[in-house]
């Protein structure tokens, strides 16, 4: 399914040719390509997600809780979100800007950091038992 813009019938841009233009703030913004080392940890954040999903979902985890920098707030991001948006990012592409949830319910989202500890028990776990030495011995 493909979705075209007809500009023809959008409203007339109520800025157009104001030197004003709050939009003009933006213009100025260049996103700088990303380096190796960014875009391996996109790469490794992505397969993180897509683990964590597999492990969580089934659980009724919906997704990841994490402090947003600019507002000091927690956000809601559900995991097809998160997946999306590293993927654009890794394609070069901008992030596109979402709705959170309706009224996401904090239940069921998780830090981050929870998602690694389970993830690292659960590969842990799927190695077989264990004896376990005390310490200095």
């Amino acid at each position: 399914m493909s979705v075209d813009f007809d500009d023809s019938l959008m409203p007339p841009d109520p800025f157009a040719d104001d030197p004003e233009d709050p939009a003009a703030l933006f213009d100025d913004e260049v996103d700088e390509p990303l380096s190796d080392d960014e875009r391996n940890a996109l790469r490794e954040d992505l397969a993180n997600v897509r683990r964590f999903r597999e492990l969580l979902e089934p659980r009724g985890v919906l997704g990841v809780a994490m402090t947003c920098d600019d507002c000091q707030e927690l956000h809601y991001y559900d995991w097809p979100i998160l997946v999306s948006n590293l993927s654009t990012m890794l394609n070069d592409g901008p992030v596109p800007v979402h709705e959170p949830g309706a009224d996401p319910d904090p239940d069921f989202y998780v830090p981050w950091d929870y998602c690694a500890g389970y993830a690292d028990a659960a590969d842990w776990l799927s190695r077989g038992p264990r004896t376990f030495r005390k310490w200095g011995r």
